[in-house]
């Protein structure tokens, strides 16, 4: 069951996020169930629970979210005719009470592979990792701050088979990260004890948009993903940026499924934002609630001209750059960086081609290029 609006009143930004989490988890398992593996484990690095309003069933809660999704998709498969496919859930938590409040669930729903890792998760991987011991690994990292110690959980990351989502807690990392005070737990969180000198070389920006960088920049150093996408979470009473979910993946199917679920999830978040201004003010909206969202989304939401217009750019550039690179792992690139989907590349790719500034070869009745389909600059002479 998808997470309940009304449940999160005045952190409507949690809801956003495990939204965004249910559904990245229903197409990420059904996609890996139907083909790379029968065993999906399911590790969540700051369980919780912490500011709940459902304490009965724990439905706000990440941990719950993705035991009823995971287990929606298993038994969906299961009708399907799809047996033994097996769901391991993998959830640590520091806080004592919130680890017995996890340790008494789990003794409810004894249906379910549930085990409890208590302490700091830094402290839990060997154990977290025997646990995953086959199959593939999604691990959740959702810290309240940057209180963690990367080098030791990018090592984990790295022998596992699988995904992370990490929560990037954009506004205190704004809001703090330049303080002097904050030097060394900054360097633990960017596995970088000299982080401040390539900090201060950067171009002007915003504490976290820097800060994101280096963290994307060593999470691809320590070799823990090929490809790091991420989506803006905005506090929708205020209407600013709160966090970041990066998700970190081998594979540009996960690339595309992140795409899709971000376009979904960002008219959500429009539809929240304004239902909230509607009842604080008062007031009815002027337009219809879909011409809203439609167009806030076109504005700057995933495959608005803004960011086509970048995708564009961006492949014309790689393909001039690597004459014959194949369009899948091409397409996996520009989608990492520019929040555009496999569509509107297809689309991108034949309005070029047509323009004359593409080369690529099509099979009879074929319209838009396969993964494999090989591009060239229509002006080189290279291929």
């Amino acid at each position: 069951m998808p997470p309940r609006i009304e449940n999160y009143h005045g952190r409507e930004q949690s809801f956003i996020k495990h939204l965004f989490l249910n559904k990245y988890l229903e197409s990420a398992a059904y996609k890996l169930f139907q083909g790379r593996s029968p065993v999906f484990n399911f590790v969540d690095a700051f369980a919780g629970p912490w500011r709940v309003s459902d304490t009965n069933r724990y439905s706000d809660a990440s941990f719950s979210q993705a035991i009823e999704t995971l287990e929606t998709v298993r038994r969906s498969l299961l009708d399907m005719g799809r047996p033994g496919l097996k769901v391991r859930f993998r959830f640590c938590e520091r806080n004592p009470v919130s680890v017995a409040k996890l340790r008494e669930f789990a003794v409810e729903k004894p249906e379910f592979d549930i085990q409890v890792f208590s302490g700091q998760f830094e402290d839990n991987l060997d154990g977290i990792r025997a646990a995953c011991r086959d199959g593939f690994t999604f691990t959740f990292i959702d810290p309240t701050g940057w209180n963690v110690e990367s080098a030791k959980v990018f090592e984990f990351l790295r022998s596992l088979n699988g995904e992370f989502l990490f929560n990037f807690m954009a506004e205190e990392v704004n809001r703090h990260a330049g303080w002097d005070g904050v030097a060394a737990s900054v360097g633990r969180f960017l596995a970088d004890p000299a982080w401040k000198d390539a900090f201060e070389a950067m171009p002007e920006g915003s504490n976290e948009t820097k800060i994101l960088q280096l963290l994307k920049a060593k999470m691809k150093e320590a070799r823990v993903a090929t490809y790091l996408t991420d989506m803006a979470i905005r506090k929708p009473r205020e209407d600013r940026i709160k966090m970041r979910l990066i998700l970190g993946t081998h594979s540009g199917i996960g690339v595309e499924v992140f795409r899709t679920v971000q376009e979904k999830v960002e008219k959500e978040a429009v539809r929240t934002r304004h239902a909230i201004q509607t009842e604080e003010s008062r007031q009815s909206q002027l337009f219809p609630e879909d011409q809203i969202i439609a167009f806030e989304t076109d504005r700057d939401g995933v495959g608005c001209s803004a960011h086509v217009g970048w995708a564009t750019e961006l492949l014309l550039q790689t393909v001039s750059q690597r004459p014959g690179i194949a369009f899948g792992p091409l397409a996996s690139e520009v989608m990492e960086l520019v929040p555009v989907r496999t569509t509107h590349l297809n689309k991108i790719a034949t309005t070029n081609r047509k323009a004359g500034l593409l080369r690529f070869d099509l099979p009879n009745g074929k319209r838009t290029p396969s993964p494999d389909t090989r591009l060239w600059t229509g002006t080189a002479s290279d291929k």
